[in-house]
């Protein structure tokens, strides 16, 4: 059996189902992209209809209890299984990072996602489907083309954008800068890579909120849209404003960034990670780029000088 080949323990089973445990990461991927092998090759073999089984991998800690496998885990595992195609393999983004270039298989970036509604979201890599055989030329399915791209847009609906990547990370932003421009103790955004966006039709008006960042926005409903850093270079990723989309549910923050800004008032609930913009190795750089060390020696921004 492959789980044996692979040198994993089988745990508790029931109808087509299975947990197993192994001591490696690239064992456990090898192993459920060689059941899934196997599960097809039988189905040829046999020329009936294919069994599907969807496969989920996490990594993390578990306990033995009664001859039962418990622990984060396992939990994590099975709910990437049910997001998981059926014949596909769903992975988290620990396991991603450990056995990626060492494994030959296809995983599309889903980005972060909250497997059930009390968890923290996760990374999540999944098998795809192969494509269907086109057809005549340009013979595509345009329903299905438009499921796959995200979409938003501001409030008054002159300014509308569509991304096809996913999300590369999610967050809070506190600083004081976010506070002014969206009129709020905190900002959300979720960043994708700027070569997925696309504007249709009109373009937001742009206005540079610092020396190192341009922030984008509708002038005629005052939508707050897209954020940018510009210094040393135009960044690789675009950061829009989770609200605008038009599904934000889906793209709940992972951390809270500009935490020395955060409101006296505004209590956090949350354990996610808490990061000062000093924190971030990107932005330093950015600000030596224009000769100062951080956001708080710039104009508006400035920490007043200690009175004595």
């Amino acid at each position: 059996m492959q789980v044996e080949a692979h040198r994993g323990r089988l745990f508790k089973s029931w109808g087509d189902g299975f947990f197993a445990e192994f001591s490696s990461t690239i064992e456990a991927v090898s192993c459920a992209v060689g059941i899934q092998r196997m599960v097809a090759a039988e189905a040829r073999q046999k020329d009936s209809a294919r069994l599907q089984l969807r496969i989920g991998v996490s990594l993390g800690d578990v306990v033995v209890q009664n001859g039962d496998l418990l622990g984060d885990g396992v939990n994590i595992a099975a709910r990437l299984e049910a997001m998981a195609e059926p014949g596909g393999i769903a992975v988290s983004g620990d396991v991603m990072a450990q056995v990626r270039g060492k494994i030959e298989l296809s995983l599309v970036d889903c980005g972060f996602k909250r497997l059930k509604a009390s968890d923290a979201p996760i990374h999540v890599f999944m098998t795809r489907s192969q494509p269907a055989t086109m057809g005549a030329f340009l013979d595509i399915d345009d329903d299905a083309l438009r499921k796959t791209l995200i979409t938003g847009g501001c409030l008054c609906g002159k300014i509308r954008y569509e991304i096809n990547a996913p999300a590369i990370s999610t967050g809070y932003c506190h600083c004081s800068i976010c506070q002014k421009f969206s009129g709020s103790a905190m900002s959300t955004w979720t960043a994708f890579p700027a070569s997925a966006v696309r504007f249709l039709g009109e373009e937001p008006r742009y206005f540079s909120s610092s020396p190192i960042a341009k922030r984008g926005f509708c002038p005629t409903c005052g939508t707050s849209l897209t954020y940018r850093l510009v210094r040393p270079r135009k960044a690789a990723y675009l950061i829009v404003f989770t609200p605008s989309l038009d599904e934000p549910k889906g793209y709940a923050p992972v951390a809270h960034s500009g935490i020395e800004s955060q409101m006296p008032w505004l209590e956090i609930l949350d354990d996610l990670p808490r990061t000062r913009t000093r924190d971030s190795r990107v932005l330093q750089q950015a600000w030596s780029s224009v000769g100062l060390p951080d956001a708080e020696t710039w104009g508006p921004l400035a920490v007043p000088k200690e009175v004595f």
